[in-house]
Parts: structure tokens; C-alpha cells; sequence
């Protein structure tokens, strides 16, 4: 049976059943999104490919109306399994039901190979039996392109994104796949012919008039700038205020080293490569990994490293940690050359078996180090960090924390990230290779550890950083109530908005959007601070809870702000901490 046959009524983005229309296209504001649906590694690439469609998930889904029907059926189905992942689940159904829209990219890579596929969407979500040698259940129509890409051919950053293990996932680097692709990064590509809304206003040249309830990453006139952007991590992105410091406080020296010394430092746990960092080790292939030994063979440079040191002269590696980890795992016998492109003499060879003057020339490889000394303000240290990009994929925040922060902190935030109450809460759509869940798991932290109210105001990353320097700090039993504080809290959200928890919704029929870090600040902590009686009764009057939020955001333009721009201000801080305690105690 070709694709195109329909075995279900189609639904829309929003799960609205449609008389063969589907108001995403309709919607559709002419901005394509790319999409990853990995197709079990390419296991069922080629199945995609000969029947016209990508799919996912083992259970129909194509009726659901909203994330809680979804959730229900995956239990239903899976009764076995922890609730963080029937969250994950939950997540990857959600986004490839309600998320995709037709005229979206999808990426898929073939099997084993380094070949990509890729075509558009043509089509709603439908259900299959899943008895034709593809086990997923829910598909959608795609149109696949002829030819293949490579994947080394894309950035290493973007390499980084869809070498991802998740089943679907929106990929950031969309202007530099339509290049690759050939196609014009414009917001026209990919548009809709004009087209009737829900409302009764016009599509007219790829624009879609002021209307209720405003498409994702369109403004809403009237009600403030209601983007939601969402972030490769499943967070959407905040307006943030810029924190200036004083340039005359930098404090930065440049070192030479040889790779020995650099070795020597790491086996005496004098470099802290922070294994779990974003760039950790194991993300660079073995063809990749090869390259970088091959140039140091041939004595090209390779880019400087950044790291900062502590008042023991100890160094924190933020900007090298692929390089170094490649170098030192070759040294230790940890891999073959393969693939290179000059040296092919030295083909599979391990560091052992080179010839000793290789050896040496690997040993005694001179590389510079932009050091940062101890003493640098932390806000400086931040920005300097923000601002590097050697590697083509800017640090984030969280990252950055975590690289000049080591002790019991990295694990404990990993731990309350990695918990099924946080998973249930966030239906697990926040991705933790870039580190966005610990993040929020430390701003609820930061403010359980120093209450809003005296939240000073000079600096954001500096509150941040506090809080996880206290956390290192803090004994076992304060961390123990701490963490106990959270899970309360997630699972308080969890029972009173289900798969809307913590996201920004004005109306009811209005469309799933991505976790908001400053309503899961707000949130979180009002709700840690509720005895278990006022959760009782806030989970019993939920509807009342979900009608005054909405009435928040529809109504009270400032509060939308709090929580849309420049969020990290001291009076945004206390206009939606205050408001979302008010609306609290109004229910209770």
C-alpha cells in the first residue's frame, strides 16, 4: 500500500481532527524547522525511503488530542516501564504529532554508514498496523530527495546535534542544511498558498495577520512578544538582559606546553577534563580522532586551548577537551589511525607502533593555552567562556558552570535531572547533552538556597554560580532536604498541569509549547514552598490553578514580560515569582 493511502483520520498539529485539511499547512508561516527521526539508527531508512514516510513509536498515537491522552495510552501499553521513560516516550510522540508540520525537512541517516537521507513532509500524522516490517505505528508522508549527504560535509557542531541517540529531535542549524541542500534559507521557501486561518484572517504572502492565538515564533499584536523559539535542548530560549563587567578586570595569561606536560597534568589529575561537559570525550568519531593525530604527525597547528585555574595552579578545561581526550587516548593505546589522508603509512598503527621519532614528535608538540587566573571575577571568567568558539558551538551557561565548578555538585545536579519525578514533569523533553535540565534544576536551587525576595540583582551568573559553589559546600543533609524539596515539586506540577507544566498556554485550545526556565523557576519553588495539604488542594482545584494562569498571561502584560524578556533582571525576577505566589494563595 503506498503512503499516501491513509489508514486513520488525519489530525492536526493541535490534535483536532480535520476534514481532510490539516491546520499546521494552514499555519504554516513559511519557516521550515529540520528534523532528526533516526529510524532506529537507519535500521528502517531504507523502508522509509521505498514507502514515502517516517515514523515512530510503537503505539498509536494519531488520535490524541492532547499530551495527557498520549501519556494514558504509552501507559496502557507499557506497564512496566519507569515513568522517566514513558516521559521520554511521551516526548518523542509529542513532538513528531504536534511539532512537525507539513513543508518541515526530515533528516534521517542511513545504516552504518555516513550517508544522510533527507526529503519534506507531505503529509498529517496517520497510524499503520505495523505489520509490514516497520514496527512504528504513527507516519507521516515525506517526499524523499534522490541523493544522499554526506555528514562530515556539515559543521562539527551540527555533526554533534544528529549524532544524537534520541528517536526525533529539531535540529538548530537550519540556514546551513538548506545551503547544503541547496535550497534559499528565506522565510518564503517552503510557503503555503494564502489560506483561510481558524479565525477567519488571511494568509497573504507568507504572513499571517494578528490573530487570538498566534503560531510558534509569530507576534501576537496586543499581547506582547510571544516568541517561542525552542532551543536543541527542548527549552524554549529566553530574552536575556546583557551583564556588563569591567574589561580592565580580566585577568588572562598565555602559556606554551608540550603534549607531555599536558599528559603529565591529566595523570595527576592536575587538568579536569570533566568527562560528562558537553564536549566530552567519545563525541569525535574514529575518522575524526585520526585527523587530529595525523596533524600533529605533519606539525600543522591546531587551535589554542582555554582553561582556568584555580589558586592550586589546577586548570579547568572549557575550550579542548575533544583534542585532548583524542591525544591523550592515542598515547594510551586507546585507538587505531584510520582514514588518513597523508601519512597512510601509519594505517591502523597504535601510538606504540609508530616509529620512535613519531612518537617523539607527538610528545613534544608545542601547544599554546590561554589561561585565566584565579582571582578573575566569576562574571568575567563567564564571558569570556560565552564568547569563545573554536569548536563552532557556542558554550552555554550551564556548561560553563559545570566546567569551573567540580566536586559533589556535578553528580547531585545529574542525580535530581535524572530523577523520574523531573522526567514526569517535563514529560523528559529537555535533552541533556547541553546540560539545559541541570540547568534547571540549579535555578531551582539557587533560589531555594536564597529566596527570591533578596534576590539582589547585580548579576544572574553570578547567583547561578553561587548556588552551585553552596551546594559543594553544604553538607549531606541539607542537600537531602534540598533534593526532597524538588521532587516534591515536580511531582506537584506534574499533578496539577500534566504535560503543560511549566510552558506558556493562553488559551485552551492553544498549542503544546516548550518548557519555560523562568515559569519553572517560578513554578518550582512556589510549589516547593506549599505544605502537602495546599498541593492536595491545588491538584483538587487544578482547573481553577490552569484558568488563572492563562487569565496571568492574557491579562497582565508585565507579568508576560517577566517571563519573555530580559528575564534575568531583578525586578522581571520578583514581578513573576510574586505574581505566580499570588495566584497560589488565591486558590488555597
Amino acid at each position: 500500500m503506498a503512503f499516501g493511502e491513509p489508514t486513520a483520520e488525519l489530525v492536526d498539529a493541535g490534535g483536532v481532527t480535520l476534514d481532510g485539511v490539516n491546520s499546521a499547512q494552514a499555519e504554516h508561516s513559511g519557516r521550515a524547522n529540520v528534523w532528526v527521526v533516526r529510524a532506529d539508527g537507519g535500521k528502517y531508512t531504507a523502508h522509509f525511503v521505498a514507502h514515502g514516510y517516517a515514523g515512530t513509536g510503537g503505539v498509536d498515537v494519531s488520535s490524541a488530542k492532547d499530551p495527557d491522552e498520549i501519556r494514558r495510552l504509552c501507559e496502557r501499553a507499557y506497564p512496566t516501564r519507569s515513568a522517566r521513560s514513558i516521559g521520554q516516550e511521551v516526548s518523542q510522540l509529542c513532538a513528531f504529532l504536534f511539532d512537525v508540520r507539513e513543508g518541515d525537512y526530515v533528516i534521517t541517516p542511513e545504516r552504518d554508514t555516513e550517508r544522510l537521507r533527507y526529503g519534506r513532509v507531505i503529509g498529517p500524522c496517520v497510524s499503520a498496523a505495523g505489520d509490514d516490517g516497520c514496527p512504528y505505528r504513527n507516519r507521516r508522508g515525506v517526499d524523499w530527495d534522490a541523493t544522499t549527504l554526506e555528514r562530515t560535509r556539515f559543521s562539527e557542531s551540527f555533526q554533534n546535534t544528529i549524532g544524537s541517540l534520541k528517536a526525533i529531535f529539531r535540529v538548530s542549524w537550519r540556514e546551513e542544511f538548506l545551503a547544503r541542500i541547496g535550497r534559499p534559507a528565506s522565510g518564503l521557501e517552503g510557503r503555503v498558498e494564502p489560506t483561510a486561518g481558524p479565525d477567519g484572517q488571511v494568509q497573504d504572502n507568507g504572513a499571517t495577520k494578528p490573530r487570538r492565538r498566534p503560531p510558534d515564533g509569530e507576534e501576537d499584536a496586543g499581547h506582547g512578544d510571544r516568541r517561542s523559539v525552542t532551543s536543541d535542548s527542548g527549552v524554549e530560549e529566553e530574552g536575556q538582559a546583557i551583564e556588563p563587567f569591567d574589561p580592565s578586570r580580566i585577568k588572562v595569561h598565555t602559556v606554551t606546553a608540550l603534549v607531555g606536560q599536558l599528559l603529565s597534568r591529566i595523570e595527576h589529575d592536575e587538568i579536569d577534563l570533566a568527562p560528562d561537559f558537553q564536549r566530552r570525550s567519545g563525541i569525535w568519531n574514529a575518522e575524526k580522532k585520526s585527523r587530529l593525530i595525523e596533524s600533529l604527525l605533519l606539525r600543522i597547528p591546531i587551535p589554542v586551548f582555554y582553561v582556568a585555574a584555580d589558586e592550586a595552579d589546577r586548570w579547568a578545561v572549557v575550550d579542548g577537551v575533544q583534542r585532548l581526550s583524542t591525544i591523550r587516548d592515542y598515547v594510551r593505546g586507546g585507538f587505531r589511525l584510520s582514514r588518513l589522508e597523508y601519512r597512510n603509512g601509519f594505517e591502523g598503527r597504535r601510538f606504540a607502533h609508530l616509529p620512535r621519532a613519531m612518537q617523539r614528535r607527538i610528545d613534544e608538540t608545542q601547544f599554546f593555552v590561554h589561561v585565566i587566573q584565579p582571582g578573575t571575577p566569576p562574571e568575567v571568567t563567564f564571558n569570556i567562556f560565552h564568547r569563545i568558539n573554536t569548536g563552532g558551538m557556542t558554550l552555554k551557561g550551564q556548561e560553563i558552570r559545570h566546567a569551573l565548578n567540580p566536586g559533589p555538585v556535578r553528580a547531585y545536579l545529574k542525580d535530581l535531572a535524572e530523577s523520574e519525578e523531573f522526567a514526569e514533569a517535563t514529560t523528559g523533553s529537555i535533552r541533556s547533552d547541553r546540560m539545559e535540565d541541570r540547568a534547571c534544576v540549579l535555578r531551582f536551587l539557587a533560589f531555594c538556597m536564597t529566596p527570591w525576595e533578596r534576590y539582589s540583582g547585580n548579576s544572574f551568573d553570578r547567583h547561578l554560580d553561587k548556588a552551585m559553589k553552596e551546594i559543594n559546600r553544604a553538607g549531606q543533609d541539607r542537600r537531602n532536604v534540598l533534593a526532597e524539596d524538588f521532587r516534591k515539586a515536580m511531582r506537584a506540577a506534574a499533578g496539577i498541569f500534566g504535560g503543560d507544566a511549566f510552558r506558556k498556554r493562553y488559551s485552551s485550545s492553544d498549542s503544546r509549547r516548550p518548557i519555560s526556565m523562568p515559569l519553572f523557576e517560578a513554578w518550582s519553588v512556589q510549589l516547593a514552598r506549599c505544605s502537602q495539604e495546599q498541593i492536595e488542594r491545588l491538584v483538587e482545584r487544578r482547573d481553577d490553578v490552569r484558568e488563572g494562569f492563562m487569565a496571568l498571561l492574557n491579562e497582565d502584560q508585565e507579568f508576560e514580560k517577566a517571563i519573555s524578556e530580559a528575564t534575568n533582571t531583578k525586578q522581571r525576577i520578583w514581578k513573576r515569582f510574586a505574581a505566580i505566589r499570588d495566584l497560589v494563595q488565591e486558590v488555597v
